[in-house]
């Protein structure tokens, strides 16, 4: 316990003395702060979420600062400090950036629902914001959350085209291209909207058949690639524990630790390119 104190307040020492020896440097963290602050406030209105911004500048300052201590700690040289520092800078953008793919997964997953609900109430002889309003009472969110807001901004004087190009703008995808587009096109140049909406759902459930089939048929090729990316960290952990002698290269010899950076760094290229291939294309 000792030990952590004693790095925790000397990593905090040193870098409130370096940024109080030049304030430029202060100025700049402070502003690059307020940015991804204000970025990350906006993303976060998206998703009908709110916080500080003064918890953002928090989770942003917080979070590489705290790696890159843990980092140290963990490993005893204060060199790792600028691995944790690098590595955790971008981790609050890339933890919104999920939390939003996640929102509109989720999304994705009830428009079918959804679509079905405005089909069914269009053959009942309600009108389109009418349907509207049944989805955003019925539906949970984040799908009741879009389709509310659509019928805020009719309330207040924006068009149902508006709108809806607003939605297509808020969730960008195929699925809610389609429905958009079923929606402007039908009230430009009128005909049967509910056959429309039947032909709508119709497509968007195949299309998640098709997704779903893809996403069997990976999923073996992806569990190879999870399991080839966590090998090497096994084999560290197995050896260091069973026999740490064979590790004092990497952590006592000016060459192993560039070498264990380099390891560390191309096992992060790997997992960053294996996310981005992973993706299903549909």
């Amino acid at each position: 316990m000792m030990p952590l104190l004693i790095g925790l307040f000397g990593f905090s020492s040193a870098a409130v003395l370096g940024m109080a020896a030049y304030p430029p440097l202060m100025e700049r963290i402070k502003a690059y702060l307020r940015q991804r602050a204000a970025e990350a406030s906006l993303q976060m209105d998206d998703m009908f979420l709110t916080l500080s911004n003064h918890r953002l500048q928090l989770m942003y300052l917080g979070l590489p600062v705290g790696l890159a201590l843990l980092f140290w700690l963990g490993t005893g040289f204060p060199a790792a400090a600028v691995l944790g520092l690098v590595i955790g800078i971008p981790i609050p953008k890339f933890l919104l950036k999920q939390m939003k793919s996640q929102r509109r997964k989720l999304f994705q997953a009830q428009l079918v629902d959804g679509l079905l609900i405005i089909s069914s109430c269009l053959r009942a002889g309600l009108s389109m914001l009418q349907s509207f309003t049944i989805v955003a009472e019925e539906m949970p969110t984040p799908i009741s959350q879009e389709f509310g807001l659509i019928l805020k901004e009719s309330r207040m004087g924006v068009s149902l085209d508006e709108a809806m190009i607003h939605f297509r703008q808020r969730l960008p995808s195929d699925d809610s291209n389609l429905f958009v587009t079923a929606v402007l096109v039908s009230r430009e140049t009128g005909g049967d909207i509910t056959a429309v909406f039947t032909r709508l759902v119709e497509t968007l459930r195949e299309r998640k058949k098709i997704k779903e089939k893809i996403k069997t048929l990976t999923f073996m090729a992806k569990l190879q690639g999870i399991v080839m990316g966590l090998l090497p960290l096994a084999f560290i952990y197995v050896t260091y524990t069973t026999s740490p002698s064979h590790f004092q290269f990497f952590l006592k010899d000016s060459t192993g630790q560039v070498m264990l950076l380099m390891v560390v760094v191309g096992q992060i290229i790997g997992f960053l390119l294996f996310l981005r291939f992973s993706r299903s294309p549909l």
